[in-house]
């Protein structure tokens, strides 16, 4: 098939092998080490092509049962196919080109009735599954969220037109061009600091996207300004982590809200988008169709995140992601501009995992 892909796309299908092969993931703790509880997978459903809806059977530990719109069509042994899976990490891992072909892995799929690598993209979950553990049994269809720590490290919240938040400007001595002609390296911080020497002020006014905002809202009604001053004082040059953001914005005075408050409505929002909010898709605040979240450490070893473990999921989150300075031209953010004779300036939030 000569199929190409990054090493987190990979990831994914070595999550869905490794799945097949060990039936089952261990769960993890706030710094992904793994517990010694496991979430034992029954069956995990794709839909790769149009009209077919595949289900693989797990129930029984030395094979998998694939069954395609309800009709049995083989059962595939698992001996041997932990020692293929690992191998097919040995080559995510050791791949120097960002896209690459992995001929084992594709071999790998066609025994399995696979036709793609990852997940259809209009999916908001790369795998979806029931499972069981010691207290639970057997669950309703959840979706789990992938992401691999092989490679570049991956976003939480991609950047987006949506994700840009407005502010309007106000007192000072401001002149436009001479502000949007700063061009350095670090342009935003340094536009937003001759702003401030010039005596003019920022007011969270708006979001790009209505959606995003009441996406937020359904979280909590102040997280959008709790993350527009997030996002100030990271563009100003703060420290990029949660926990100094959070500590920043208690430090503003802004916020009737003691620090420990701030910090669990982050956490809030950090599982929220973790697990499936985007900035232009109405959010319900519905978590029954979530499983949680599968990490692929950097040596191979899976984790999982459950709702059931929520508060060591928050934590993860919490402590291993950060803001991120996306593209300026792409996002159309740090620019100064008129809008109704007042002024305004974007700037994008963007979340990205530590590594």
């Amino acid at each position: 098939m000569n199929l190409t892909a990054n090493k987190g796309e990979w990831s994914e299908l070595y999550v869905l092998f490794s799945l097949f092969a060990d039936h089952k993931i261990a769960a993890a703790n706030n710094n992904l080490e793994p517990t010694g509880h496991f979430y034992h997978f029954l069956k995990i459903f794709r839909n790769d092509n149009p009209g077919e809806h595949l289900v693989y059977d797990l129930s029984e530990q030395d094979k998998v049962k694939i069954i395609s719109n309800r009709f049995p069509i083989r059962d595939v042994p698992t001996a041997g196919l932990s020692d293929k899976t690992k191998r097919i990490f040995a080559q995510i891992q050791n791949a120097n080109e960002s896209s690459f072909e992995i001929i084992e892995a594709e071999r790998l799929m066609s025994v399995f009735s696979l036709s793609k690598i990852k997940a259809n993209s209009g999916q908001k979950s790369d795998i979806v599954a029931t499972i069981k553990d010691d207290i639970i049994s057997e669950t309703e269809p959840y979706g789990f969220s992938i992401k691999s720590r092989v490679g570049c490290p991956s976003t939480l919240l991609n950047a987006s037109l949506g994700t840009n938040f407005i502010y309007k400007l106000s007192g000072g001595h401001i002149n436009v061009n001479e502000i949007n002609s700063i061009s350095t390296k670090s342009k935003v911080r340094d536009r937003l600091h001759e702003i401030l020497r010039r005596e003019g002020a920022f007011l969270a006014s708006s979001m790009a996207s209505k959606t995003f905002e009441n996406n937020l809202k359904t979280v909590d009604t102040q997280m959008p300004k709790i993350i527009s001053e997030m996002l100030l004082l990271y563009y100003l040059g703060h420290n990029n982590s949660m926990a100094e953001l959070c500590h920043a914005v208690f430090q503003s005075g802004k916020f009737d809200l003691t620090e420990q408050q701030i910090v669990s409505k982050v956490r809030n929002f950090l599982k929220i988008i973790a697990l499936g909010m985007v900035p232009q898709s109405e959010w319900n605040d519905r978590l029954s169709s979530y499983g949680g979240y599968i990490v692929v450490r950097e040596n191979g070893v899976l984790v999982c995140y459950h709702l059931y473990n929520e508060d060591a999921f928050k934590d993860y989150l919490f402590e291993n992601t950060k803001f991120d300075t996306p593209s300026t031209s792409r996002h159309k953010f740090g620019v100064l501009y008129k809008e109704n004779g007042e002024l305004f300036i974007n700037l994008n939030l963007q979340i990205r995992f530590i590594r």
